[in-house]
C-alpha cells in the first residue's frame, strides 16, 4: 500500500520518530492479523461469560494479560469491547 516491496527498505526510509509514531498507533489499535485475534480472544470471553465459564481475552489469547500477571477485570474487557465496537463502527 504504501509503495514498498522490501520491508527492510521502507524501514530503512523511516526517521526514529515516524517508527515511534507507528509503535504508539499500533498499541492503540493494532496492525494486522493481531487485532482480529485481541477482537476474537474478547468475543471468546463475552461468549464464555454467557455460558458461565469463567474465562478472560487472556485464556484465549495470554499475551493479553497484564504486565502483572493478572487478567482483565470484568469492567476492563468489557470496556475494552465497547471500545473496539465503537471504533469499527466509526470504520
Amino acid at each position: 500500500m504504501l509503495g514498498f516491496t522490501d520491508p527492510e527498505a521502507m524501514l530503512d526510509t523511516m526517521t526514529p520518530e515516524q517508527w515511534q509514531h507507528w509503535q504508539a498507533v499500533d498499541c492503540v489499535e493494532p496492525i494486522g492479523n493481531r487485532g482480529c485475534e485481541i477482537i476474537l480472544a474478547r468475543i471468546g470471553e463475552l461468549l464464555a461469560g454467557f455460558v458461565g465459564a469463567e474465562m478472560r481475552a487472556s485464556d484465549f489469547a495470554p499475551w493479553l494479560a497484564p504486565s502483572n500477571g493478572g487478567k482483565l477485570t470484568p469492567k476492563q474487557s468489557s470496556a475494552a469491547i465497547g471500545q473496539h465496537i465503537q471504533a469499527m463502527a466509526r470504520r
